[in-house]
């Protein structure tokens, strides 16, 4: 009889602390497990007063950017990749050398380096600087001699 209570006893205690843990505060747009993994510290989060905040992952010279509903992060979206079609190197014979991403205040800036595989040095092509306010795939800039030139519209 005593052994039944206690394994009652123990049996209510572990639904309870299930239910406490299954009830830990929501973290708004928090990042799952893998995309954690994929971005690891290359994530961006630029305010956006009365919307929901743009975040940005950046991963193997590919910028992302996070479809966000109800505080969560739901999708991702591709908006923009170092373009390895300037170049005679194919993607898979390439490695992202340096790759970087920073929000100025005005712009979400990104700059990345995609190098032949073997080769003695320089970018594969698709190197460079660019900007965005939105983030969005379209609307892009790259800097070049001249100033801000917009990408190509695809």
């Amino acid at each position: 009889m005593l052994s039944s209570k206690l394994s009652c006893r123990a049996v209510i205690l572990l639904s309870l602390a299930a239910i406490v843990a299954g009830c830990a505060p929501h973290v708004p747009f928090a990042l799952s497990k893998g995309d954690q993994d994929r971005f690891q510290d290359r994530i961006l989060r630029v305010p956006v007063k009365g919307h929901d905040p743009m975040i940005f992952g950046l991963n193997d010279c590919i910028v992302y950017k996070a479809q966000t509903a109800h505080d969560d992060i739901v999708g991702w979206s591709v908006v923009l990749a170092s373009d390895w079609g300037q170049s005679s190197y194919p993607k898979w014979a390439t490695v992202c050398t340096s790759q970087r991403m920073r929000y100025d205040g005005k712009y979400v800036v990104v700059d990345f380096c995609a190098q032949a595989i073997g080769a003695g040095g320089g970018c594969a092509g698709g190197d460079g600087t660019y900007r965005s306010r939105t983030g969005n795939a379209q609307g892009w800039q790259i800097r070049t001699e001249n100033g801000w030139t917009a990408l190509p519209k695809y």
